[in-house]
């Protein structure tokens, strides 16, 4: 009897190696990240990009002696993107002397949004934080804010004193694929990045739009917002990085917020998406950083599997669950959603996102995978969650092999043959998603 050639995934789950199969013959396509090699001088392509800015004058010709200069980190940079010798912000600050700016009229901005910032200070390092006055951004206090004016879709702006307040407003972030807004970068160190909770919840609530799919730019009216916002907020320049699997920089943009950032996206695409047709099925592992939660990938996951399957296609989510929802319950909702607010219908969040009925920016991570679990039926390969309390959730079931998970699957969609197409992302590359069009 002949034996089925399968497609073999090697897996982290719940900390032990695993390997899962899919058959080969109805393997379609795969997500796949393209790794770049570093760049062999991080610090000159920065100098060069600040001075030869795409769209917008040299960083020379922005700022004087005397200048305040206001610095927005976003927290996707870590130590190795921004805190390392050759790495962004000894190149910057040492640039901005060497143009007659002193550290001490200079103040870096920890651009964290609403997110949590527990590791701030140890993704810049002692060094950096020795040498600038250092500001952590906090979205709910309001003594921290100022009010710069309303977008066209009537989102009130506040962004944090001290971008108000500088004279010049330099913006530092990474470009890969992200939840509503479709991609990281470009304006979005100002909206949510050094914004007030109010103008962040105004903003997110968009994410009831339909427009609002993963990887979506041009009509998407959270992107569009936002860039409204980095507008009124005057950001003069922004410096956004692309980046390998160790995080090493591969390629540096810079210039006006919106040029510089379409221009980086070519390459961004390039790295985080693939060109496929969808397929009856997909099946999706969450990455070996977040495969013991059911929390993480609802936002950007069962998004990119919905993308990956035809309409009246079917999605296997893959992962240990072994933490259940994952989290830490004794931090709230700051980190996301909890299971509690998941089990909610998207019309229920929808409407406590429109009444502000508690938090925001968690319901609309929350009604990101919520619409795909209503849309498709998605079931789980687990080892956390029994069938009934995966079905609480709005899950078609779970079950604990991949095998079986596969092949109920199969049966919802009605075809023995049906097309499957794969990711199985390490390390960073969880964030991989198809090629879209927009």
């Amino acid at each position: 009897m002949a034996t089925t050639a399968t497609r073999r995934y090697t897996v982290s789950w719940n900390g032990e190696p695993r390997t899962l199969e899919l058959p080969a013959d109805r393997l379609a396509a795969e997500l796949r990240f393209k790794d770049l090699p570093p760049l062999d001088d991080p610090a000159g392509a920065i100098l060069r990009a600040l001075e030869t800015p795409i769209g917008a004058p040299p960083l020379r010709s922005l700022v004087k002696p005397g200048a305040r200069v206001a610095i927005l980190v976003g927290d996707r940079m870590t130590d190795r993107m921004i805190g390392s010798r050759d790495h962004l912000a000894f190149p910057i600050l040492d640039h901005l002397n060497r143009l007659g700016v002193r550290d001490e009229d200079v103040t870096i901005v920890y651009a964290c949004g609403m997110h949590a910032h527990a590791h701030a200070r140890d993704r810049l390092g002692p060094e950096v934080l020795g040498r600038v006055r250092f500001v952590e951004h906090e979205a709910t206090d309001e003594s921290q804010l100022a009010y710069v004016g309303a977008t066209s879709r009537g989102t009130p702006v506040w962004v944090n004193r001290v971008v108000a307040e500088a004279d010049v407003r330099i913006g530092i972030g990474e470009v890969s694929p992200v939840g509503p807004a479709g991609w990281c970068g470009g304006g979005k160190i100002i909206l949510p990045g050094v914004a007030g909770r109010d103008t962040i919840e105004h903003n997110h609530r968009m994410v009831i739009s339909p427009e609002v799919r993963v990887g979506a730019i041009n009509r998407n009216p959270v992107r569009l917002d936002i860039e409204e916002a980095a507008d009124l907020a005057k950001l003069d320049l922004k410096l956004d990085v692309l980046v390998n699997s160790d995080e090493r920089i591969v390629a540096v943009y810079c210039g006006d917020f919106r040029k510089e950032w379409r221009t980086a996206l070519a390459l961004a695409k390039d790295i985080w998406t693939t060109p496929m047709e969808p397929t009856d099925i997909a099946v999706v592992y969450p990455g070996d950083t977040r495969e013991r939660g059911l929390g993480g990938p609802i936002y950007l996951q069962l998004p990119a599997a919905d993308a990956m399957t035809k309409p009246d296609g079917a999605i296997v989510l893959t992962l240990s669950a072994a933490n259940g929802w994952g989290g830490d319950p004794a931090a709230g909702d700051r980190h996301g959603p909890n299971q509690e607010m998941f089990a909610l219908s998207s019309q229920e969040m929808a409407r406590r996102m429109v009444r502000a009925q508690g938090n925001v920016r968690s319901l609309h991570i929350a009604y990101m995978g919520k619409v795909v679990v209503e849309r498709k039926p998605v079931f789980l390969h687990c080892d956390g969650y029994g069938d009934a309390e995966a079905r609480a959730l709005g899950f078609a079931g779970a079950l604990r092999s991949l095998e079986d998970a596969l092949a109920a699957a199969t049966e919802r969609v009605g075809r023995r043959d049906a097309t499957i197409s794969a990711a199985f992302p390490r390390g960073i590359q969880w964030r991989m998603i198809p090629r879209v069009p927009d």
